[in-house]
């Protein structure tokens, strides 16, 4: 009795294209759920003035998105993220891209020092607020009595890292940098390991040095990197809400850590005025599209990345 082998029935276009919709039905299901449909609602509250106290709606219009414009506490808000920014998103960068040069050499234990810089990227958002809350405090704070050791006194109209209106923010700002370091260097890590080896041996040959390795290797190697780097990282500025609701409470001192999260949130559980909040939230999310959109064709023109 001989096997028989029967080859196997291939299956028709239409029917792959209808297991193919099966499969990736599950993961759209849960971004209409949870993506597309809360855009769309929040596009029609934009569009209302909608009291959350009776559950009665009226037709506004653009009226919202006009307070928006001419809104002062919206434009502090914009400014106050934007000075976040210019802190977290230089130093993360900067950061990351040092600490992923230095764990690229082969040093003993690099697993552990890995996973000892990521370790804050998994830490909970309050637990780690306040810690640093605690470090920041006058006088009392770690940081404070550090410098006090080293012969660094404050004077007694000192309020603090977070009371100094110029300081809060990039206090913050420098909370977030130890936070997301490792994590961005993993990044970095990933893209330096799939540089092609051959490079650096024809490099050698050529006499090149360090910078022209990195100026002509490791830089192209890391440009899909440093454009998902930085994407990220305007994001996390334009989403930054837990850290300011605990080291702040109020978005003090004097609104010099008021940002756009934590101006809608204001509109939504102290104002009760959704139709602004929506607005502001639909102008944010718009422009946050643009600049996504601007930013990833500037640096892919820069670095020549396709």
């Amino acid at each position: 009795m001989s096997d028989q082998y029967t080859e196997p029935e291939l299956l028709r276009p239409k029917t792959r294209v209808r297991e193919s919709y099966l499969f990736v039905a599950p993961a759209l299901a849960v971004i209409v759920a949870f993506s597309i449909i809360p855009i769309i609602w929040v596009l029609a509250v934009s569009l209302e003035r909608f009291n959350p106290m009776t559950a009665t709606a009226q037709w506004a219009g653009l009226r919202s998105y006009l307070d928006v414009l001419e809104s002062p506490a919206v434009w502090r808000a914009v400014l106050n993220t934007g000075y976040f920014g210019i802190f977290y998103i230089p130093l993360t960068l900067a950061g990351s891209w040092l600490l992923a040069l230095l764990l690229e050499r082969p040093v003993r234990g690099r697993p552990i020092l890995q996973a000892i810089f990521c370790a804050p990227a998994v830490m909970p958002v309050v637990g780690m607020a306040l810690v640093w809350r605690a470090a920041y405090e006058p006088m009392s704070g770690s940081i404070d009595r550090m410098l006090y050791l080293i012969g660094i006194d404050h004077s007694l109209s000192w309020s603090g890292w977070l009371g100094e209106p110029y300081l809060a923010m990039p206090s913050i700002a420098l909370m977030c940098v130890w936070r997301d370091l490792g994590w961005f260097s993993l990044l970095f890590l990933a893209a330096l390991s799939r540089a092609p080896r051959d490079s650096y041996d024809l490099a050698d040959l050529d006499g090149a040095g360090a910078w022209d390795k990195f100026l002509h290797i490791k830089l192209p190697a890391c440009a899909g990197a440093i454009t998902l780097s930085i994407i990220l990282l305007v994001i996390n500025t334009q989403n930054l809400f837990q850290e300011i609701f605990v080291m702040s409470e109020d978005g003090g001192p004097a609104n010099w850590t008021l940002n756009v999260p934590f101006l809608v949130y204001r509109r939504v559980y102290t104002d009760y005025d959704w139709g602004h909040a929506a607005a502001l939230s639909t102008v944010i999310l718009a422009m946050s599209i643009i600049f996504v959109l601007i930013l990833n064709r500037m640096i892919k023109r820069r670095l020549n990345w396709t």
